[in-house]
C-alpha cells in the first residue's frame, strides 16, 4: 500500500474541488481509497490530494485512464504538478 500525495496551485480552486467530486467514484473503481484533497493555509491557491493505492503502478494505470480528463475538467491543464509517494514505515511489505 501507497500513500500518493500530489501538489498543485491552481486558478480556480472550486473547479478543482468540484473535479475532485466528480472523478471520486473513478478513482474508487479503479483502487483509490481515501481520496482527500486540501487547500494550503499559506497560499489559497495551493491544493493537495492524499489518496491510498495498491501500489504506485496501480496509481500510474488509473490516472492514465481519467488524468487527461481531470486535469480538463479541474483547470490543471499543463500545470506543474508535484508527486509524492509515501510507503509506511515498519510495515514489512515496503522494505
Amino acid at each position: 500500500m501507497v500513500l500518493v500525495q500530489f501538489r498543485v496551485r491552481v486558478p480556480d480552486v472550486e473547479r478543482f474541488k468540484a473535479a475532485m467530486e466528480k472523478y471520486r467514484p473513478v478513482m474508487e473503481e479503479l483502487g483509490g481509497r481515501n481520496n482527500r484533497a486540501y487547500v494550503a493555509e499559506s497560499d489559497p491557491e495551493e491544493v493537495c490530494t492524499m489518496s491510498e493505492w495498491e501500489s504506485h503502478d496501480v496509481m500510474m494505470a488509473a490516472t492514465d485512464r481519467f488524468g487527461d480528463d481531470f486535469n480538463r475538467d479541474a483547470g490543471t491543464e499543463g500545470l506543474e504538478w508535484e508527486t509524492r509517494i509515501w510507503h509506511e514505515l515498519g510495515n514489512p511489505s515496503q522494505t
